[in-house]
C-alpha cells in the first residue's frame, strides 16, 4: 500500500472519493493535494477538507495540519472507528474548524451548517467519536 507523509493509504483516499461521489449533496470534488479536497455542494457552496488517518485525532495533529495546509475548514479522520479527543473537538468549535470521523462527516454534508453537525442517537442525544489519547 502506498502512503503519503500523513500515513493516509491510497485505499482510504479512494474510499473517501467513492463516498463523496455517491453523496447526494455533493455536486463535485477535486483533490487539491494528495489528502486535501475541495468539495462543491449542489447549492454551489464549497468547502476545503483535509483527510487524515488518526485513530485519535488530537491537538498536535490539528496544529500540524493547519501549519501544512492553508485554508482547510474541516479535518476528517478516514474511518468510523477513528475519533478525536474532547480537546480537539472543542478546538474545532472555538476556531471554526469542523472535526469529524468519516461517518459523522458524511452526515454533516446534509446539514445547512456542516461544522455544527452533531450525530444523534435514537433518543436524540448527541453522540461523539471521542477517544482517549
Amino acid at each position: 500500500m502506498a502512503y503519503n507523509k500523513w500515513g493516509v493509504s491510497y485505499n482510504s483516499i479512494k474510499f473517501f472519493e467513492k463516498a463523496l461521489s455517491g453523496h447526494s449533496m455533493v455536486q463535485s470534488f477535486e483533490r487539491k493535494g494528495d489528502i486535501n479536497f475541495s468539495i462543491i455542494f449542489n447549492n454551489s457552496n464549497e468547502i476545503d477538507v483535509l483527510l487524515v488517518d488518526e485513530y485519535c485525532l488530537g491537538l498536535a495533529a490539528i496544529y500540524r495540519a493547519l501549519d501544512e495546509f492553508d485554508g482547510i475548514e474541516y479535518i476528517v479522520t478516514c474511518a468510523n472507528w477513528n475519533g478525536y479527543t474532547r480537546e480537539a473537538k472543542e478546538f474545532g468549535k472555538d476556531n471554526d474548524l469542523g472535526i469529524f470521523n468519516l461517518g459523522e462527516f458524511m452526515g454533516a454534508l446534509y446539514s445547512k451548517n456542516p461544522k455544527e453537525y452533531v450525530k444523534k442517537d435514537s433518543d436524540g442525544n448527541p453522540v461523539y467519536a471521542y477517544k482517549v489519547a
